[in-house]
């Protein structure tokens, strides 16, 4: 017996998603040969251990060629802090003690001597040795140093399981925290040449997130590089959760999921190399067999569209739902009166006779946040009317954990340093009476957020609030007003237009995948069916209990 015969049993169960039996392979090899050999590493036919594979040491994604002679105490793994693995062509000879370490490729019908330490590309049929690894021979007929036969059908040379790359192209996975913190001004300049570029893809949206509301998430950001210059990220995390309180899953989102309210979630390529990448992602995800859920994405133009297809391609099981609505204004060429006269007569009525009975019983006035003292006032006191508001409505699930506090105290920070912060406060006899809450980047305004002082309800301060938001985005030039998502009537009191929020879930082409496809799919009908079951008063009674205990 022999440690490649165990890997063959291991590995055939773990393509087919058969559990227990490849955790069993893997100690049994490391009880009996001392050896790390996993079974999600792919070994070509042929492929033979000296010794039986004593100290034998495999990166769990690394991938090895047919026919290739690998002696003991070899190891073939990662480098700290580089994605990339090893590749070994087929065909080569692989001393004992060799290490063959990182994003590195041997060619094939290559050596590598004893004990060298390869840490760069190895050119076809070529000789390496030393520490670090040299070339010291180059146009070497292997069957001098290894004798095996080809596999059928392959000629002399071919290097099967290499994967093309464009050259100079590096993929890198980041799990660090500071690493993205330090990717800051390449990450924004890649998103302005994106056709991504939105609020809640920034670094400064997305690395507060991270700060506040991981909620237990590791980090996976995927970056591409052409030479030095960075033209994709992945904003993933990694989320292991159970579905239907039995299955362990282990998923691929986005940074910024959940409760924030991110919209328009996506990959960010540089333009002009979406399809390229995408094909690069894929194959990176085809390796981690992790699923892929990804939510509040823009089904009009969202770039998971080409990773879809092209996971799809591969074999990937395929779930896709529309969730949302983002009721939006398109300003463009507007005036404030224009805009008026292109409301229904009644809602306009509305507005304009409620602003002016406020300003004859009162002085108001619309003010704008400009300093950070007026900053840590106004967000407080958005809060505080937010709570307000919804108190008797069985609360409100947009501002009522610590995390999500703290995430908007450190953002709105940000944003104010940056220009994006339009935060407004709606003075009556100046007390705070309204208050509304959102960004402007680049030529669109978001609203996120408001609230209201109910004692001050008959005048519709909360009304006169976003009529006079609206103003002042058209003001300072503003070619849109997205009210984000939710289906709320008195948004498209405001709103004509509407775009549609997705989701997409992919799930890898093996037996693990299709059951988990397959209870969350129940999992998520079962809820359903509950929520339509159980009396709406019922619900938001449970609905307000959960907020208290939070």
């Amino acid at each position: 017996m022999n440690a490649i015969t165990l890997y063959r049993a291991g590995h055939w169960c773990y393509t087919r998603g058969i559990p227990i039996v490849p955790k069993l392979m893997h100690r049994l090899i490391f009880l009996i040969y001392n050896s790390s050999i996993p079974m999600s590493a792919e070994i070509g036919q042929g492929t033979t251990f000296g010794h039986g594979g004593m100290g034998v040491v495999l990166h769990s994604r690394c991938r090895i060629g047919s026919n290739v002679a690998i002696g003991q105490q070899v190891t073939i793994g990662g480098r700290s802090r580089l994605w990339g693995v090893p590749v070994v062509g087929d065909r080569c000879f692989i001393g004992a003690g060799a290490k063959i370490l990182g994003p590195v490729r041997i060619g094939a019908e290559s050596v590598v001597g004893a004990n060298a330490v390869v840490l760069e590309d190895v050119p076809r049929r070529s000789v390496v040795a030393g520490v670090p690894a040299r070339v010291i021979q180059r146009d070497i007929d292997i069957t001098d140093y290894h004798d095996g036969a080809f596999p059928p059908g392959m000629a002399a040379g071919d290097n099967g399981p290499e994967r093309k790359v464009p050259d100079g192209t590096t993929v890198e996975i980041i799990q660090e925290p500071e690493r993205f913190e330090l990717l800051k001004q390449e990450w924004n300049e890649l998103l302005r040449n994106s056709t991504a570029d939105c609020l809640f893809l920034t670094w400064e949206w997305l690395w507060t997130w991270w700060k506040n509301l991981a909620e237990g998430r590791k980090l996976f950001l995927i970056t591409v590089r052409c030479g030095r210059e960075l033209v994709a990220i992945a904003p993933f995390a990694v989320r292991s959760w159970t579905v239907v309180g039995l299955i362990p899953c282990r998923s691929l989102e986005f940074l910024g999921t959940g409760s924030v309210g991110s919209d328009y979630l996506d990959l960010i390529i540089r333009r002009g190399k979406e399809p390229d990448i995408c094909r690069l992602l894929a194959d990176f995800l085809a390796q981690e067999r992790l699923m892929v859920m990804l939510t509040h994405l823009n089904r009009r133009s969202s770039l998971v569209a080409g990773l879809t297809a092209e996971l799809q391609a591969r074999g990937w099981g395929c779930s896709e739902a529309k969730i949302n609505l983002c009721p939006l204004i398109n300003l463009s060429g507007h005036s404030w009166e224009s805009y008026l006269a292109s409301l229904g007569p009644e809602h306009r009525y509305n507005f304009q006779r409620r602003l002016k009975n406020l300003a004859k019983q009162a002085t108001v006035e619309f003010e704008s946040v400009r300093s950070e003292e007026q900053r840590r006032v106004a967000l407080a006191n958005l809060i505080t009317l937010h709570h307000q508001r919804w108190r008797d409505r069985g609360g409100s699930d947009g501002l009522h954990k610590q995390s999500l506090l703290a995430f908007h105290e450190e953002l709105s920070r940000l944003a104010l340093e940056r220009g994006w912060l339009r935060l407004f406060v709606l003075l009556v006899d100046g007390q705070p009476a309204a208050s509304l809450y959102g960004f402007r980047y680049h030529r669109t305004f978001y609203f996120y957020q408001s609230g209201f002082d109910p004692r001050y309800s008959k005048h519709s301060v909360g009304l006169v609030a976003m009529g006079l938001a609206i103003k002042s985005a058209i003001e300072e030039g503003a070619d849109e007003y997205d009210l984000l998502h939710g289906h709320e009537s008195y948004k498209f009191l405001w709103a004509r237009e509407a775009r549609e929020l997705g989701r997409v879930e992919l799930y890898p082409p093996y037996v693990g995948g299709l059951i988990r496809q397959r209870a969350v799919e129940l999992d998520r009908a079962t809820k359903r069916l509950a929520r339509e079951a159980i009396p709406h008063a019922v619900a938001d009674r449970l609905s307000s209990v959960r907020r208290a205990e939070i």
